[in-house]
Order: structure tokens, then C-alpha cells, then sequence
């Protein structure tokens, strides 16, 4: 049983590492191609939107199907030995040893030489990615302490306005509407919330509340919060693929043209929501950095490390119109099928011999005469293996019997 165990444990040990470096793999290259293909202007930033996102989590859907099937895809497949290189030697064999001052030879088994990387290499991967999904719960819940003290909205001449939003724009949920001193541009958080800074009651107008509310329902409509929790989780589990850090700040900036979009298709009033965003990007950019809390796991209308400001007003200015559903979808299937079929082409990487599989085992006996008496041993466990007959040294002591005649 020990054994059995130990095989699961390498094999799994093997498995995950040629997982991690496949994923490696796929993600540099679905993430570098999304790159360049963003960069062209003729694209929308609907499509940049489904293309960053299908990036951030592409990597991990071929990774995961190639490492299933069996199959070799059609990019070929990196065999990596399990073990640092060393004196080439075979894997395993069996020796005799006479030189042991024992009774009887003892069969040792000669182990290949080299130390496995595939373990210390799970064990960093689990510790740095666990560390930093734990930094992220921690600020998360850092920032919920700090907006601890916000207050409901949903009775006041704002929450109403708030609820004449949703029904124009046939938004059928409940969303809380809270205000907090505490934050200098307004949020969307996980759970249907929109928190307004509290400047906003006192130093806007109602027709740029409502500018206000409208871009961060459009937040709520789109799930962007609990893709930002998705995306910074990614970030931090695969700590070691950079580009991932990009997909998420490209995903968060096309996140807000849409729903600058969304916005200004629901209520008619471009100019009301520039206003809105040049005095929240100038409350956010006078906050003391000390006071101002770090809203990274949720979705501000503008960052306190910068924002397209001057975009942004100019795509609202100029009349652009909400993206068509058919585009969405396009986008959508086009990014399924690239996935599909880069997960039957791209190359995988894996470890080579991962384990050795024990098809059945042999258990042998042996008898010494010693004089007058035969010594009964249990001697040897031979297994077969894909690689040959392995034996190891049985651990059974002797048993001294009588003599047959």
C-alpha cells in the first residue's frame, strides 16, 4: 500500500509540472497573439474584450484538455526525464552483491542518479500561488473593513433614482446602493453593491448621478467584479506567465469604454457622464495615498495609478454607439474554435517516465542448508514493470526449520 501511494504521489508530482510548463507554453502564445492582434485599430473593443478574456483563461483550457487525452497533438510533444542530468546509467537494475558478510547475497536495486526537479518545482508553484491568493483575499478583505462604515442609500431621492435606472434599462436584480467617505471614485462590488464616495451626493448634479449609477450598473450587468476576482486570481496563481498582468489591465480598460458606452445608450447624456468622470479622476488624484484605500479585487470608475482619461471623454463625446449583439457572439465562437483547435496543434510538454507502472509481482522463497539444518528466507519481490523485472530486498527475516532427510 505504501508503495502504491508513493507512485500516485510521483506520477501526480510529474503530471502537474508538465502541466504547469505546458500551460506555459499555450498561454505565451495565446496571449502574445491576442496582443498583436489588439493593437490594430480596425478592431472593436468588443472583440478586445472577449479576446483578452478568452487569453487569461485560454492557457489553462488546453493545457488541462491535452494533459486528458493521451493523444500526441499534432504540434509534437518536449519529453523531460524527471531527474537532473547525470552519468548515464540505467534507470534501474538488479545487482548481486557478495562482499555483504551475510549468510546469503543480497539483491539490491541501483536507483538512476540525479535529484527530481518535479517536486520542489509543485511544492514553489503551490506555496507562491497559495501566498498570493492569500494576499489578495487579505486586501479584499482590507478594503471591505475600510468601506465598513458606508451608508445605505436605497431610501433617499438617489436610491429611487437608482431603481428608475434599472427598470429603463430592464435590468431585472436588486442592487444596494451605499455611500462611504472612504473612497474617492465609485465601485461595483461583488454581491449587486454600488458604493458612491460620499462627495458625490454634495458636489454633483442629478443628472451626473445618475451618469454615475448607470456606468457602474453596467458593471454590475456585465459581471465585470467577478471577472476582476477571476483575472486577479489567475494573475496570482500563475505567477510565473507576466503577460498575465496585462490581459487583466487591457480587460479592465476595455471594461470601462463599454460601460462608458452602456451608459450613454441608457440615459442620452454624453455630457453629463465626461463631467462626472473629470471630477471623479480630479477627487481621486487630490486623495491623500495614505487614506486612500487599495480597490484592486473590484471595479473603480477610475484608478487611483492612472486611467484613459482623456479617451474616454472622447469616445463619449463622439457619439459612439452601443457594440451589436451579433459581434459578441462572433467574437465568442471565433475564440472557441481558435481554442479548440490550438489545443490539437499546440506542442506539449511532459515528464518523461512520470512513474513506474506495476503490472503484477512475484513473491519467491528460498532455502540455505547450513549443516543439519535448511534456512527458510524470504528472499526477493520481483515486480514486472514496463521498463523489465525490478527486485527489491525482502525485509522478512529467516526462520530456521528442520532438516528433511
Amino acid at each position: 500500500m505504501m508503495l502504491h501511494d508513493l507512485e500516485t504521489v510521483v506520477r501526480l508530482t510529474d503530471a502537474t509540472a508538465g502541466w504547469l510548463l505546458t500551460y506555459l507554453v499555450h498561454s505565451t502564445v495565446i496571449l502574445g497573439a491576442v496582443w498583436l492582434i489588439a493593437l490594430r485599430r480596425v478592431v472593436s473593443d468588443t472583440v478586445r474584450e472577449i479576446l483578452w478574456k478568452s487569453a487569461l483563461v485560454g492557457g489553462i483550457v488546453t493545457a488541462t484538455i491535452q494533459t486528458a487525452i493521451t493523444r500526441e497533438p499534432l504540434g509534437g510533444q518536449l519529453r523531460l526525464a524527471p531527474r537532473t542530468a547525470g552519468p548515464q546509467v540505467p534507470a534501474l537494475r538488479v545487482e548481486v552483491r557478495q562482499d555483504i558478510p551475510d549468510a546469503a547475497p543480497r539483491f539490491l536495486v541501483m536507483r538512476s542518479r540525479g535529484t527530481r526537479w518535479t517536486n520542489p518545482l509543485v511544492v514553489f508553484w503551490l506555496v507562491t500561488a497559495g501566498s498570493g491568493l492569500l494576499w489578495v483575499t487579505l486586501g479584499h478583505a482590507r478594503t471591505l473593513r475600510a468601506l465598513g462604515s458606508r451608508t445605505p442609500l436605497d431610501d433617499t431621492p438617489i436610491g429611487h433614482r437608482l431603481r428608475w435606472l434599472l427598470e429603463r434599462a430592464g435590468v431585472d436584480r436588486s442592487v444596494e446602493l451605499t455611500c462611504s467617505s472612504a473612497i474617492a471614485s465609485p465601485v461595483a462590488l461583488p454581491g449587486d453593491e454600488v458604493c458612491l464616495p460620499r462627495r458625490a451626493m454634495l458636489e454633483l448634479e442629478p443628472e451626473e448621478q445618475d451618469s454615475m449609477l448607470a456606468h457602474e450598473i453596467a458593471h454590475l450587468v456585465r459581471r465585470d467584479p467577478q471577472w476582476l476576482v477571476l483575472a486577479r486570481a489567475i494573475e496570482m496563481v500563475f505567477f510565473f506567465q507576466p503577460l498575465n498582468h496585462l490581459a487583466r489591465r487591457r480587460m479592465q480598460e476595455v471594461a470601462e469604454y463599454l460601460c462608458d458606452d452602456w451608459a450613454v445608450a441608457r440615459t442620452s447624456r454624453p455630457v453629463m457622464l465626461a463631467k462626472c468622470l473629470a471630477a471623479v479622476a480630479e477627487w481621486v488624484g487630490r486623495a491623500p495615498a495614505m487614506t486612500r484605500p487599495r480597490l484592486h479585487p473590484m471595479s473603480a470608475m477610475v484608478e487611483s495609478d492612472g486611467s484613459p482619461l482623456v479617451r474616454r471623454v472622447g469616445r463619449i463625446l463622439g457619439g459612439r454607439r452601443a457594440p451589436h449583439a451579433l459581434t459578441s457572439r462572433v467574437a465568442l465562437a471565433a475564440s472557441v474554435c481558435s481554442l479548440a483547435v490550438l489545443a490539437g496543434v499546440a506542442p506539449r510538454v511532459s515528464v518523461a517516465h512520470a512513474a513506474m507502472r506495476i503490472e503484477r509481482f512475484t513473491f519467491l522463497r528460498t532455502a540455505v542448508r547450513d549443516g543439519g539444518t535448511m534456512t527458510d528466507r524470504d528472499a526477493l519481490i520481483f515486480f514486472q514493470a514496463p521498463v523489465g523485472r525490478v527486485a527489491f530486498d525482502s525485509l522478512v527475516g529467516s526462520t530456521v526449520v528442520r532438516a528433511v532427510p
